[in-house]
């Protein structure tokens, strides 16, 4: 598997040569699916230009969540401090928009992350993984949205690598994506949130979160606003129904 996003954040905190060392054979695919700049494809030893090359990266994040839409549909803007990606059983992975089959996405995916300072945060803090859908029915009738695919709380300080879900709680099963017919493609909008003093609950539904709100797209944004949660990080893909126009 190749961990793009991680893989980047990795090299950039690895002591280089003197002079600045290219990143390799993942840049293409990095160019293809976040869109750096050739700046951002180097490596210092100056902590300086490490630090000025993150933010490069964070703003490439918010472009692309912008450009498709998630921001403001689903989240308001923020500072990524958690660099986010995930790769299903199938092999394929969630990178910033791809497409994916719905056959490819109906197990539940290994979720990766790279903080940008693990050491900033203490042992207690805990994690709010989601994965939410902000186009059900359609992205042009989200009568039904937000629907939440899954929902997982008390997961333990990430370190660089994949979540582990052990001492977590499920507080909602994953759900692979089941967009309806002739619905075109659905957003599905994989978030990671800072837990706050609140301890988040259950879900009354997974239509709109369970919210008793007749308004379109409520649901993770209200839902961190309610338990005080932080977003941290960000990755989403796409997923439409084979059976599309006649």
């Amino acid at each position: 598997m190749s961990i793009l996003i991680p893989r980047v954040c990795t090299l950039l905190r690895t002591t280089a040569t003197r002079t600045a060392t290219p990143i390799g054979l993942s840049t293409s695919k990095i160019r293809q699916h976040i869109q750096l700049p050739p700046t951002t494809l180097w490596v210092s030893k100056s902590p300086k230009i490490q630090r000025m090359t993150l933010i490069t990266m964070n703003q490439s994040l918010i472009d692309r969540l912008k450009n498709d839409g998630v921001i403001p549909d689903v989240i308001d803007e923020f500072t990524p401090s958690v660099f986010v990606q995930a790769e299903f059983p199938s092999g394929k992975e969630i990178q910033l928009g791809n497409t994916l089959k719905v056959a490819a996405t109906q197990e539940q995916p290994k979720v990766i992350v790279t903080p940008d300072d693990v050491s900033s945060e203490s042992e207690d803090t805990r994690y709010t993984l989601c994965l939410t859908d902000p186009d059900a029915a359609s992205r042009d009738n989200p009568k039904w949205a937000e629907f939440c695919h899954w929902l997982v709380t008390g997961i333990q300080r990430p370190s660089s690598g994949p979540l582990d879900f052990k001492n977590s709680k499920e507080l909602l099963e994953y759900m692979g994506p089941a967009p309806p017919e002739k619905t075109g493609k659905h957003r599905y909008v994989l978030l990671l949130f800072k837990n706050g003093k609140k301890e988040p609950q259950k879900l009354d539904g997974r239509k709109k979160w369970g919210f008793e709100d007749h308004e379109p797209r409520v649901g993770a944004r209200h839902y961190a606003k309610k338990y005080n949660l932080e977003l941290v990080g960000a990755n989403f893909f796409l997923c439409q129904n084979e059976k599309q126009d006649d």
